[in-house]
């Protein structure tokens, strides 16, 4: 297994979170450097995830055909997206719309986390192209109280 890290989910991020009180949206990008490759069990941190926020939506797109995918975090690998093999995030990628998860009851991160994507199947050995992820956050404003 290998962990991967996008720039949205760097370590220091999360830091900020004193000025995220309401909703706020952030975006990630992940691209396989050139040469190296991905594998089953990889997990790509995209976004970093405060505590006291909750994921209000979770969107994902790529330009990988190649492998299935979970979108969870770091207690819960597969929290928003179960089993989704990435030529469906492909083809909706192509249009410009992702796959998108609404959450019906979100879940109140008590530490600071990140949003993941684990790969649970790659059927090549060497993948070109890249993750992208947006997610809709909140905190509410009485959890500083």
């Amino acid at each position: 297994m290998t962990v991967r890290t996008a720039s949205a989910a760097k370590a220091g991020i999360v830091n900020i979170k004193s000025l995220r009180v309401g909703t706020w949206a952030v975006s990630s990008t992940f691209s396989i450097p050139a040469g190296q490759s991905i594998s089953a069990t990889d997990v790509i941190q995209m976004i970093a995830v405060p505590a006291r926020a909750q994921v209000v939506f979770v969107g994902v797109k790529s330009t990988y055909d190649n492998c299935v995918v979970e979108v969870g975090d770091g207690l819960d690998d597969d929290r928003y997206v179960q089993a989704l093999s990435t030529s469906a995030l492909f083809a909706a990628s192509m249009f410009g719309e992702g796959i998108g998860a609404n959450v019906v009851a979100p879940y109140t991160y008590s530490t600071d986390d990140t949003l993941d994507i684990l790969v649970t199947l790659a059927s090549v050995s060497t993948i070109l192209g890249a993750f992208y992820m947006t997610a809709i956050l909140t905190i509410d404003p009485t959890q500083y109280n």
